[in-house]
């Protein structure tokens, strides 16, 4: 007779039976563990370990970066290093906060368009609102068996306004808001962001800085354009009267009959004809700009002097040349041309630039004394022939500002002296002449 025992009960393996005691808890009491509770308790100390390292690392490759492009590359490298991630980018808002852009200028179309797309939907609003890192599918990669392409977004935060975001592009990985993963990016992020907004706020000032520098260049050229237009239509004048001498001593050389050939004065005259018609074209070109601009309006001197020295100080820095404002209050307007009054400063300012040693100061002063606003050029410098008929670069300026003042209806004082230096004064007087 054969007998069949049938024996359906488990036992646990000897390795799982075995148990100890440890005080896992906070009030003390022993706890049981076993040895599967042991080895997750191993991988959780493994995780940390190797989360700290990874921090400790980009710490010390993080501090001697500048550059933007640089620093996104090491967040990116080290954000992979935690969460398995085909691409990691940086998105920071414009200044419009209408566009999220990417901080770095490798970043992909396919991230830049799944951000903003999410950003358009409204996706990010309630991502910003929960404050959680969120998984997105990338809807229009689905296919039977679910989405082959996900975004992980954490959104990112500075002085508790948001940002912008880090998004994340890779497989199904659900992070959760108390995960190691999680505080390891936003340790990352609390040392990039700040370095990140440092250097592109540098980077905005530079660019002002240099369309300041722009502008200053483009005012300084007009002025000196401006006083090109003034000097060039004295020049005008003397030309034509040259041209009339000339006309004058052809005629007489050719009464003569001189046996020169007639073809000689033929061609003269000819030449005569062009210049004198492109003078008087210039002439008409300059009444057509004077009849438009040479209106006599309220000027403030004071702001006048400001925006001028404004212009003119970097040329006074690399000049070496000191320059203090002394400006009365509440000074009347004067009734004037700002235009003008503008090319009587630049033309001052040259031959200040020409005739002052470096180190030299310099003083504008304003006051009303009279009826009659002074606005007065101090110069430590002497300037020695200063007026005299060997100076023709300064007799040049006089005469310039000299004519200028006049429209004004008023007048220019020069005084050199060796202990005193140089002083130009520039009368304008409160009360115009009517003027037809």
């Amino acid at each position: 007779m054969r007998v069949i025992k049938d024996n359906t009960a488990r036992f646990e393996s000897f390795s799982k039976s075995l148990q100890y005691y440890t005080k896992g808890n906070s009030s003390g009491d022993f706890q049981l563990i076993n040895i599967e509770t042991h080895r997750s308790r191993n991988n959780l100390f493994e995780k940390y370990n190797y989360i700290v390292q990874s921090l400790y690392t980009f710490q010390k490759k993080f501090a001697g970066l500048k550059n933007i492009d640089d620093i996104h590359f090491l967040f990116s490298h080290h954000v992979k290093m935690i969460i398995s991630s085909k691409e990691v980018d940086l998105f920071m808002f414009d200044d419009s906060r209408t566009v999220l852009k990417s901080v770095s200028s490798k970043s992909s179309a396919l991230q830049n368009n799944l951000v903003n797309k999410a950003f358009k939907n409204g996706i990010l609003d309630w991502i910003f609102e929960t404050q959680k890192p969120t998984l997105i599918p990338d809807l229009s990669s689905i296919t039977g068996e679910g989405s082959k392409l996900y975004q992980t977004i954490f959104p990112v935060y500075y002085q508790k306004n948001p940002i912008g975001v880090v998004s994340l592009l890779g497989p199904a990985y659900k992070i959760s808001e108390d995960s190691l993963e999680n505080q390891a990016i936003y340790i990352l992020l609390s040392a990039v962001i700040p370095q990140i907004i440092s250097i592109q706020q540098k980077n905005k000032i530079n660019k002002l800085y240099d369309d300041l520098q722009t502008y200053e260049s483009k005012l300084n050229n007009d002025f000196k354009l401006y006083a090109v237009g003034e000097f060039a239509e004295g020049i005008i004048h003397d030309m034509l009267n040259s041209l009339q001498v000339i006309l004058s001593n052809v005629d007489y050389i050719e009464s003569l009959n001189t046996g020169v050939d007639t073809e000689i004065f033929e061609k003269i005259r000819e030449r005569v004809d062009r210049l004198s018609g492109l003078s008087q074209k210039l002439f008409k070109f300059n009444e057509v700009n004077q009849n438009g601009g040479k209106q006599n309006l309220p000027c403030d001197l004071n702001n006048l002097v400001k925006e001028f020295y404004g212009v003119v100080t970097a040329t006074l820095k690399s000049l070496e040349l000191e320059c203090e404002l002394d400006l009365e209050d509440n000074i009347p307007p004067v009734l004037g041309n700002s235009k003008e009054i503008k090319q009587i400063l630049t033309n001052i300012f040259s031959m200040i630039k020409k005739k002052s040693n470096r180190g030299s100061g310099i003083v504008i002063q304003t006051k009303y004394i009279n009826e009659v606003i002074v606005l007065s050029v101090f110069v430590t410098d002497y300037w020695e022939d200063f007026g005299e008929s060997n100076d023709y670069i300064s007799n040049l300026t006089i005469k310039i500002v000299g004519e200028l003042m006049k429209k004004c209806d008023g007048k220019v004082e020069y005084d050199s002296m060796p202990l005193k230096g140089t002083s130009i004064h520039l009368l304008f007087p409160l009360k115009r002449k009517l003027t037809k």
